[in-house]
């Protein structure tokens, strides 16, 4: 009796405990998932201010699988500082994959595979994955992936613009690109990237990255899986693909793959860098010195001006191709020079500039290797860099022609490296000993025709009198109107050598000009009436003489033929040259009448596409203004 009366207190006792241990082993088993659909977790985590944690899984195969996930599931979620976690910010469910409501549910899985705890947005934006096989060997990196969910989903919640892109075609974007003075940023994606698909939900849509790629972009979105040809044509492999691009459709900067915020901002801030074009060192002559003998390089200088039209357009067109900058960056220690400025001015008298733009290619002993003068396009500039850098430019063929050689290759191509250096008087040189030692006949070959018009403005070298006597043939085999042009050009310039410095003044030869005007009257050379009164201002203009400048001038215009063009180029000379405010007002009186010309033909619908009018009217403005 005793024995029994034992077991039973025994059992009561065990039966108490297991009645108090009860609450504590439920309190530890309970699930954080709630069962509820995605659409009632998404409207409970909006309320709450939470984010939504997704079990997207699969039912084991077997109730012994089945049994092993719950387990795991158990025992990760029994965690004390998970469970905190997912108390605090979290609203978890569990979605069969396998379901109608998992089928609908997956695209919000953007392509990642399941079984899988997904993190989103009560809008079903994602914000992370984390495998559960993963969580099984390191239960320890949920927490990590949770609050770097949560702490993107704060970030979302905060931002409510997204880069805006256009609906416009990549052609029409590159007319704007070119309108606007922008770059194009095209987002390259295809279908079933999903990173492609990330950069949309994750990173397009922060204030930050929106409100800097809509400032400075013209912002496009191209399926390069549909558009093959400009996926070749840019060379994308991967997407996405991000392509910064200018008016010419050009690349100046790429980049690609999944990236955060602040470093696809930094792509677009590096684009804006390199769209500036060449990197120049800003009138620092001794530091571009310097650099250029530690690199080992050649300096590119580019000597220009503020008033200075070809500079600009060229800075503006040429410098700035991604090609050109690229190719300079690389090769070239690149200063820009002021020759109106500073150390400008004794740069300008050390290597003798005379025109603008004048482009110099010098070495790191400061000697002009090769020289450009004038606003080159791209293909002519990376040619003749080309050229510099091999050492076989303008320093080289200088070189070797005064030591002898006679090359027929080497006179060429020093010809067209002094016609390239403005160096008119030493081509013209070498291209008279040059035509001295061939046959006259050569000229009927077209190279050496070529050669004679471009470098030889001598009117009393014999090359030129040999044309001259037998221009008819020449018109036979050019053309008479270009044969023309030159030979008439030779005869205007023959009329503008009679001014000569004599002390510190300017006189005019004036018995040499009438001879002169005689010898063209006695070998009929047509078209003389127009080369003596362009030779007779022009001479005035060298002399100062801006009476006798603008009582031509005035004649000319009372006889008509005057083209717009020309006569605003009297007016620059005027405006700049000539200080009596008398002969200004006589001046200002042209482009008074010019305008009203200008305006009276606008009215009455016969005005050009390109109208002096308003140059007219500012020129007349600037004389007047200082003839008060």
């Amino acid at each position: 009796m005793r024995k029994i009366r034992n077991i039973k207190v025994w059992f009561g006792i065990v039966s108490l405990l297991l009645i108090f241990a009860l609450p504590v082993n439920a309190q530890k088993s309970k699930s954080i998932f709630k069962n509820l659909t995605w659409e009632q977790a998404a409207e409970q985590a909006e309320k709450e201010g939470k984010i939504v944690l997704v079990d997207a899984m699969r039912p084991g195969r077997t109730p012994e699988d089945q049994k092993k996930q719950d387990q795991a599931e158990q025992k990760l979620f029994a965690n004390p500082g998970i469970m905190d976690f997912c108390n605090q910010h979290v609203i978890a469910i569990h979605i069969n994959m396998n379901t109608e409501a998992g089928k609908a549910f997956a695209p919000k899985l953007m392509m990642n595979m399941y079984p899988t705890y997904g993190f989103f947005m009560p809008n079903g934006d994602i914000l992370g994955v984390i495998s559960p096989y993963l969580l099984a060997q390191k239960p320890e990196l949920f927490l990590p992936a949770g609050e770097k969910a949560v702490k993107a989903a704060e970030e979302k919640r905060s931002n409510n613009r997204s880069i805006q892109f256009e609906e416009i075609g990549l052609k029409e974007a590159m007319e704007k690109a070119k309108k606007e003075n922008r770059l194009i940023f095209i987002d390259a994606y295809t279908d079933y990237c999903q990173p492609c698909m990330l950069m949309v939900k994750n990173v397009f849509s922060l204030n930050k990255v929106a409100d800097f790629y809509n400032q400075n972009f013209i912002n496009l979105k191209i399926h390069f899986g549909k558009e093959k040809e400009l996926a070749e044509k840019y060379g994308t492999s991967g997407y996405p693909a991000f392509l910064f691009i200018n008016g010419d459709g050009k690349v100046v900067y790429s980049a690609g793959g999944y990236t955060e915020g602040d470093e696809f901002i930094g792509y677009g801030e590096m684009a804006l860098k390199k769209a500036k074009g060449i990197e120049f060192i800003e009138g620092d002559w001794q530091q571009a010195l310097k650099q250029a003998q530690q690199e080992n390089k050649l300096i590119f200088m580019d000597c220009y001006t503020s008033w200075c039209g070809p500079c600009k357009q060229l800075a503006k067109t040429v410098f700035t191709d991604p090609d050109v900058a690229n190719f300079f960056n690389e090769h070239f220690v690149n200063l820009k020079m002021d020759m109106e400025k500073g150390e400008g001015k004794e740069l300008k008298n050390r290597f003798n500039v005379k025109a603008y733009p004048t482009l110099n290619f010098i070495n790191g002993k400061g000697e002009v290797v090769h020289c450009l003068v004038g606003a080159p396009g791209m293909k002519e500039l990376m040619e003749q860099a080309q050229i510099a850098l091999e050492g076989k430019g303008l320093a080289y063929t200088q070189a070797e022609y005064q030591n002898g050689n006679r090359e027929p290759e080497l006179i060429q191509a020093y010809l067209v490296f002094l016609g390239n250096a403005d160096l008119r008087d030493e081509a013209e040189k070498v291209s008279l000993e040059y035509f001295a030692t061939l046959d006259k006949n050569n000229l009927k070959e077209k190279k050496y025709w070529d050669m004679f018009v471009k470098y030889v403005n001598d009117v009393d070298s014999d090359i030129f009198q040999y044309v001259y006597e037998h221009r008819d043939e020449f018109y036979s085999i050019y053309g008479e109107r270009d044969v023309k042009r030159k030979i008439q050009g030779v005869w205007s310039l023959g009329a503008n050598e009679f001014v000569n410095k004599v002390g510190d003044q300017m006189e005019l030869d004036k018995k040499g000009f009438k001879r002169y005007v005689k010898r063209m009257e006695k070998a009929k050379v047509e078209g003389r009436e127009d080369i003596v009164i362009n030779a007779e201002m022009t001479n005035a203009e060298k002399i100062g003489d801006w009476k006798t400048y603008i009582e031509i001038g005035t004649e000319r215009l009372k006889k008509g033929g005057v083209s717009d063009l020309l006569l605003y180029n009297w007016g620059l000379r005027v405006n700049k040259q000539c200080k009596d405010k008398a002969l200004r007002l006589l001046a200002a009186k042209w482009f008074d009448d010019a305008a009203a010309e200008a305006a009276k033909k606008e009215t009455e619908g016969k005005g050009n596409m390109m109208s002096y009018k308003t140059y007219f009217e500012r020129i007349a403005k600037d004389l007047k203004a200082d003839a008060q």
